[in-house]
């Protein structure tokens, strides 16, 4: 029995990789296109379509579905190689695996956001704003502002604030949730995977 479920976390752990080629493929112009972009498109595209247009999973123009779909399928694997290495199924294992994943997923985001604020709060500090219309820093904080302001604004409770002190709080406010995250996540993981069933 262990044999198949170890034969299950590994095909899993393919498709996962082939849904990660086929997301890479997507930013290639072109690539999709070819006869391996389209075999990819076929096998995988239905799965990573459950979670595109989720809204939670959207931060202004910034899509990240594609994360989550392959972190589950990860998420998926371990819980199988688990039952494999065990040779039990246990409820507290799973959810702890479970859990795990999603907290890495988020700390995954929000560590791609934090880096992408700190460069832009650097940016601000360092540039003049000729040429700004149509350039990189355009771009991104047109990607980035939506989510900004809508964390600011729930933290000092509607006050109006500049988009420079919004990166500027919103960074800290990351650090801290990101520790504090951490830390809550570990213990409760401790907890739930000493759950005898």
């Amino acid at each position: 029995m262990a044999y198949v479920f170890q034969m299950l976390a590994s095909a899993v752990n393919i498709y996962a990789f082939l849904c990660f080629i086929r997301i890479i493929l997507t930013w290639i112009p072109g690539a999709s296109y070819s006869g391996f972009g389209r075999f990819l498109s076929n096998i995988c595209d239905p799965f990573l379509n459950i979670f595109r247009g989720v809204r939670w999973m959207q931060v202004g123009s910034l899509d990240f579905s594609p994360a989550v779909s392959i972190g589950l399928l990860y998420a998926l694997s371990s819980i199988l190689s688990n039952i494999a290495v065990t040779g039990r199924i246990y409820f507290g294992g799973i959810l702890a695996i479970f859990i795990g994943m999603l907290w890495s997923i988020f700390a995954s985001l929000m560590g791609f956001l934090l880096i992408l604020l700190i460069i832009r709060f650097i940016a601000m500090l360092t540039q003049k704003r000729s040429n700004y219309y149509g350039s990189f820093w355009s771009q991104l904080d047109y990607a980035l502002e939506p989510f900004v302001h809508r964390f600011t604004k729930f933290l000092s409770n509607g006050k109006f604030q500049s988009y420079r002190n919004a990166v500027l709080i919103t960074i800290v406010m990351l650090i801290m949730l990101l520790v504090g995250g951490q830390v809550l996540m570990n213990f409760f993981i401790h907890l739930v995977q000493k759950i005898p069933f």
